[in-house]
């Protein structure tokens, strides 16, 4: 009996338990405080989240999931934080930076450098981070509402380094604070789905909202409420499914007329500017524009040769807005910018490229690429190689015709289309990247622009007088004429020595291309590699320093691109100390690289062209 009552009393202390923990759990949790300090996610205008997506397509929204447009932007919690925030210290000109995790929040602390000693400082937490890729930013409030503002540094994700924001863009060395509301804004346009800024200019206060972080669904398939309302009904879906018919209550960009296809990317991925209508109804509603829609009705895409009244009334403040983004022809010169680039291109012009020819926003099932593989650039399968070209342009797939074009050999880096047509002269990211303006190389365009072209990109070594031989020689191009310099001294060299800082990036970049490397030979390029050690961009120092590592000898290197310019100064010359010269019987080699009859360095041609350095200003507005 006792045992009995016993057992009784057990199993009611155990209801008592479990209704306890039950209790606990369906209690709702309260509330984040941080989530009055970020923008606030809110649906609005028969919008749908991804969850809502998930059930009836869930390859596609794994596939979407595992993509880098998902974490364009996360809210910071552990899962998302991909940079070192153990007792980290950082230091800029004005203020100290303690960096900390406290359970699952992060947090700085900043102290103000006052005139005499530190101030006591105040702390922020840190409420959202932008990147996952290549470098990641974090935000924090700035005080006025919803805004926020960048910390002044950046986490590289390959380096495993914190480094100040300044110096990840290709810009004059500054500080590059982040004004406040820059997020809400400017960034959240683009690193959100259905942006609402909600600023207040007479009070300076923001209200942002945004249906979700990150680009997510809505971005490119436009509302889906009404979508995912109507496909409850399961007769309603295998009936469309059945009789092969799109489903109107939704779209997709596969199935709209190629410029309106490729105007979802170019919402994003172009330099356009807003009238002043739709950035009045933005500010509180959210773009007019939805998928499907004619971007260019509401916005105007900038181009160089294009005049209109938006365009000039920044102009008027800004008279180098274009060259933030343009070469002086109007190719694209910065990343993240390829429906400019598209529009011009006699594929799309006259034929049916789109975004889509080459790109697939869902990796399919029977891609057999890791997932990360495929979303470094969200190729489709076998668009890394000729096969992006030859699905127009059939006749280039025998090897004869295609050897008969490019006078390379079929398996060499000369006979891959996008080296010639697709060279890498944009920059962004830390990179070069391919240019999306399908074009042909011609020494003309270099010397009009400043632009290297493509001959001249693998051929490091040779001069422009030897590009415009040879394609005057196989496709009869006028052979423009030239200095004695451009005649006679490597275009690589000139541009690296001569050039702007943006010229002088792209060369730092392809002394380190393997494909380059492998044509020009490697052993001369220490030197000029080592003369960039001291630039005074940043970004010039990083890309020097990478290539450099890849040489012969180097891969050691100790080198801190962020140290004072006189730490650069030393480190050249000790590289160059270190160098064993290029000995080579090829007189006109020597010339062509500056050497000597011993194969050494010929000082005073080398200082000459240093010396005529473009210092003219370069920002490149990534």
């Amino acid at each position: 009996m006792q045992r009995f009552a016993f057992v009784i009393v057990a199993l009611v202390l155990a209801g008592v338990v479990l209704a306890a923990a039950t209790s606990d759990y369906r209690r709702p949790r309260p509330p984040d405080p941080a989530v009055a300090e970020r923008p606030l996610l809110q649906g609005a205008g028969g919008f749908a989240t991804s969850s809502s997506c998930r059930a009836c397509h869930p390859h596609q929204y794994e596939t979407w999931h595992g993509s880098y447009h998902r974490t364009m932007t996360q809210v910071v919690e552990p899962a998302t934080v991909l940079a070192d925030f153990d007792s980290v210290v950082l230091h800029d000109a004005a203020s100290t930076y303690h960096l900390e995790r406290r359970g699952d929040e992060f947090w700085v602390r900043t102290e103000r450098a006052g005139a005499d000693s530190l101030s006591t400082g105040f702390e922020q937490r840190i409420l959202l981070s932008t990147g996952s890729h290549h470098q990641q930013l974090y935000w924090v409030n700035s005080g006025l509402g919803r805004s926020l503002e960048l910390l002044p540094f950046a986490f590289l994700l390959e380096d495993r380094r914190w480094t100040p924001l300044g110096a990840i863009f290709l810009s004059p060395p500054r500080e590059r604070p982040s004004p406040p509301g820059e997020w809400n804004f400017n960034c959240l346009r683009c690193h959100a789905t259905h942006t609402r800024p909600r600023l207040d200019k007479r009070e300076g206060l923001s209200d942002s909202h945004v249906l979700e972080f990150g680009i997510s669904c809505a971005e490119c398939h436009g509302r889906a409420a009404e979508h995912v309302r109507k496909n409850h009904d399961p007769r309603r879906r295998y009936t469309l499914r059945l009789q092969g018919k799109p489903d109107p209550t939704i779209v997709n960009p596969e199935r709209l007329p190629q410029r309106r296809s490729a105007q979802v990317c170019g919402q994003c991925h172009s330099v356009s500017l807003r009238y002043p209508a739709e950035l009045a109804h933005w500010n509180e509603s959210g773009f007019h524009y939805q998928p499907g829609d004619d971007f260019e009705d509401m916005q105007l895409v900038v181009e160089r040769e294009r005049r209109a009244r938006v365009l000039d009334e920044i102009l008027a403040q800004q008279p180098h807005f274009l060259d933030t983004s343009f070469w002086s022809d109007g190719m694209v010169r910065v990343s993240g910018r390829e429906y400019n680039g598209l529009i011009r291109t006699p594929c799309f012009q006259r034929g049916s490229m789109s975004c889509l020819s080459c790109h697939t926003m869902h990796e399919p099932p029977s891609d057999p690429r890791p997932r990360v593989a495929w979303a470094e650039d969200q190729l489709k399968l076998g668009m890394e190689t000729n096969q992006a070209c030859t699905q127009c342009h059939p006749p280039y797939l025998d090897e004869t015709k295609l050897v008969a074009h490019t006078h390379h050999k079929p398996e060499s880096t000369g006979s891959e289309c996008a080296n010639c047509h697709m060279p890498y002269t944009t920059w962004g990211l830390l990179k070069a990247i391919r240019s999306h303006e399908v074009d042909s190389p011609t020494v003309q365009a270099s010397l009009a622009t400043g632009r290297p072209n493509a001959c001249n990109l693998c051929h490091l070594d040779k001069t422009l007088g030897w590009t415009a031989r040879y394609l005057e020689d196989w496709y009869e191009s006028e052979a423009p004429l030239l200095s004695a310099e451009e005649d006679s001294v490597a275009a690589s060299i000139l541009w690296l020595l001569r050039g702007d800082a943006g010229q002088r990036a792209l060369m730092a970049w392809h002394m380190g291309w393997e494909p380059a490397l492998a044509i020009s030979q490697r052993a001369w390029l220490a030197p000029y590699l080592g003369q960039l050690l001291d630039d005074p961009y940043h970004a010039v120092r990083y890309t020097a320093t990478r290539s450099l590592r890849r040489l012969p000898g180097y891969a050691d290197l100790e080198y801190d691109y962020m140290g004072p310019s006189s730490a650069g100064a030393s480190q050249r010359e000790r590289v160059l100390a270190g160098w064993s010269g290029f000995p080579t019987a090829d007189a006109v080699t020597r010339w062509a690289l500056l050497l000597d009859d011993d194969g050494n360095l010929d000082a005073v041609r080398f200082d000459r062209y240093r010396r005529q350095r473009n210092d003219s200003p370069v920002l490149l507005a990534e």
